[in-house]
Parts: C-alpha cells; structure tokens; sequence
C-alpha cells in the first residue's frame, strides 16, 4: 500500500502543485577531476541525509572508480547548491556505446557497471533540488541519445519523480524490473537460524563438522582499519582458484581496490571475512557497512577444497552470525538471483533499468526500444511454429 502513496506523492504533477519552497537553487554541472575530488566533505554530509543508503553511492567509492576507469567517459556531474550547500547530486558520465553499426551518447550512472546499487542525492528529499536538476537533464537532452538508470530501487522518490516528468515532456521509456534479496536482521542468530528450512539446517551442521575434519578453522573478521591491504592479498590469490579467476587478476582491477580499500578505510566502511583450515585461506567475503547495514559485494571460495565440506556454505553461515552479533539492521545481497540466497529466506526489493529515449529521436527508438520487441516477437512466432512442426 505504501508504494502507490509515495509514487502519486512523489509524481511530477503533485511536485510542481506544491512547488513553492524558499530554497534558491542552482545547478553546477561538474566535468573535471579536480572539482569532483573537491565535493568529498559535502557529499559525505549529504548522503547521511539520503533517502537512499548504499556505499556505492559514497564519495569514496564512486571517486575511487573515476580515478581508475575514467578512460572512454565524460564526467557529468549534476550538483544542485542552496547558496553554498549542496542539496542535490545526480553522479553521472556520458559514454559511447555501439549497437547495431551505430554509435550513441548513453547518460548513465557514473561506476557502471560495477556498482551493484544506483540513485541520486536529496538533502531532506528536497524537491526544489530535484526539480532544478531534472530541468537541467532535459534542457541538455542534446547531449545525450538515452538516459539509462540501472540498479535504482523501484520505489525510489527520483525515479518516480523522473518517470513522471520526463513522460510528461515526450520521452518513451522502456523498464525492466529485477530481485535483490536481503535478511531483516531482528532478534538473536539462534531465533533467526530455527526459521531455516531442516534440510538447509542440517547442511548447516554438516559443513561445520565437515570443515572441523579437515584442521583447524579459522574465520577472521577484518573490520575498517583492521582491513590490510596485505589482508586483501590473500584474497587475490586466493580468488585465482575460484569460480571467476580474471576478477583480480588485471593490474588495473587491483589498483582500484586499492584506492577504495584506503579510503573506506578510514571512513571504517570496509569489511573483510575470511576463512582459514590450518592457516590456509580458503574462502572469503567483502563489502560494506553504511548507515548499520552490511552490503556483501564480492564472495568467492576455493574450488579445488573438497566440495563435502561446503566451504562457501560455511562461510555464509559465519558471516550471517557475525552479522547478528555486530547489530547489522540487515544483510544486502546486492544484484544477483542465485538460488543459494534463497536458501537463507530473504526479503526482496524490487529495483529496475530504465531507458529513456526522446520521442523525436527516432533512430535510438528503433535500435534500443523497437527493435528489442520486434526481435522477441519473431522469436516466439519461430517457437511458436516449431512447436506445431514437431507435432505434424
């Protein structure tokens, strides 16, 4: 019931009825380095009053990836200022993009695609902000062929404030919705952890014993400072050996962790897990903590260990406990509808990819929205009289 409430609350006509706020706004479009470097204290102080928490919002990891990934992209940072406090920041870059024999200008959200969360900042949901900026987005639609919003949450005040206005000024959208799971942590482990289906839970005690065979069992948690870098060394060699062994591998890759690991860091937003059978690493967990909640970004396992001790398993397991006992609010699995989550009986928030097009625009039209469509259509007619092929 509460979505439809804040979507009519939040929708362009209702905003521009009550438009009448004494905030004197201006907007500042950011390109450069050196101005982005610059907006570090502001920005922290604006997101701890975001209607939207994630780390992947946060200065620290969205400059540390500029810094590194920057090449093939322009920097389009829209700020929004109340005299000389920044109420509003829209953190996106313009980047070419191929399709069909055809280049176009994509406006999309600056650390795509490595953020698993995306949105915009709001000092105290201000809607003049949100105005100013969104006016801004469309006086210079010249400079871009789409806006592509990728991993916001579907109830987010912005999105429903851009789907709106930007509907109502002729452009055509195309939506589709996905699942992040997440565990509500309330109450104690043992209560939470009875609730587990008896199959899930007897895997549980399985590959604890299991893992007590094998040696001596480690978890080591790593907390902000406590987080070395020498820490995350380990994890790079071990994660040669797991499931997706490029991941760490390139120089470039490194030296972003690099720079993010020094600067969440002192913020006290890293967290590391790791698990060790006779001081051998051999599985690990890493992500975030921001405003009480974990965000489990990256996870990985050996897999040459052997796969009756189900050492992944077991690592969930004591990263989810740790978890009840540090107070966390709530456990984030980020993108991904692996069916392992599942097993942990999540919670789950809708978030959505949103294309926007101008209507006038019609080549991007065709090759981003029509296109798509008429290609699934001929593949269900295809399907379709194969299915009655096979039957004659």
């Amino acid at each position: 019931m509460l979505l439809p409430i804040l979507l009519e609350k939040y929708s362009y006509k209702n905003i521009m009825k009550r438009k009448t706020s004494n905030e004197k706004i201006s907007i500042r479009k950011i390109n450069s380095t050196e101005e982005f470097h610059s907006l570090e204290g502001d920005w922290g102080q604006l997101l701890a009053q975001n209607h939207v928490q994630s780390a992947f919002l946060s200065w620290e990891w969205l400059y540390s990836w500029w810094e590194i990934y920057n090449e093939g992209h322009e920097l389009w940072l829209l700020t929004a200022w109340n005299n000389n406090e920044l109420y509003g920041v829209m953190p996106l870059m313009i980047s070419t993009e191929k399709r069909r024999g055809f280049s176009f200008r994509v406006l999309h959200p600056l650390g795509t695609p490595l953020g698993d969360a995306s949105g915009f900042l709001l000092k105290d949901k201000s809607e003049a902000a949100l105005f100013a900026m969104s006016n801004y987005l469309l006086q210079h639609k010249k400079d871009w062929d789409t806006l592509l919003l990728n991993n916001f949450t579907q109830s987010d005040i912005v999105l429903t404030w851009l789907k709106s206005y930007l509907n109502d000024k002729g452009m055509i959208k195309r939506e589709k919705i996905s699942e992040h799971f997440y565990i509500h942590l309330k109450g104690k482990w043992d209560e939470y952890s009875a609730s587990l289906s008896s199959r899930f839970r007897k895997n549980l005690r399985r590959a604890t014993r299991n893992a007590a065979k094998s040696g001596v069992v480690s978890f080591i948690y790593f907390p902000g400072k406590k987080a070395k870098w020498e820490v995350f060394q380990k994890i790079i060699k071990l994660d040669q050996y797991s499931k997706y062994p490029i991941i760490y591998q390139s120089i470039q890759e490194q030296e972003f962790h690099k720079k993010l690991f020094k600067r969440m860091q002192e913020k006290e937003q890293l967290v590391l897990f790791l698990l060790e059978i006779n001081d051998i690493p051999l599985a690990y967990e890493y992500g975030f903590i921001q405003n009480g909640k974990y965000e489990s970004w990256r996870a990985s396992y050996d897999y040459r260990f052997d796969p009756k001790v189900s050492i992944g398993t077991l690592l969930s397991k004591l990263v989810t406990e740790k978890s009840f006992e540090l107070d966390y609010k709530e456990i984030d699995f980020l993108r991904g509808t692996e069916s392992y989550k599942l097993k942990w009986k999540p919670a789950s928030r809708n978030y959505t990819k949103i294309r926007f097009i101008h209507k006038k625009n019609l080549l991007p039209i065709f090759i981003y929205i029509w296109f798509p469509k008429f290609k699934n259509w001929i593949t269900k007619k295809n399907s379709l009289l194969q299915f009655f092929i096979k039957r004659g």
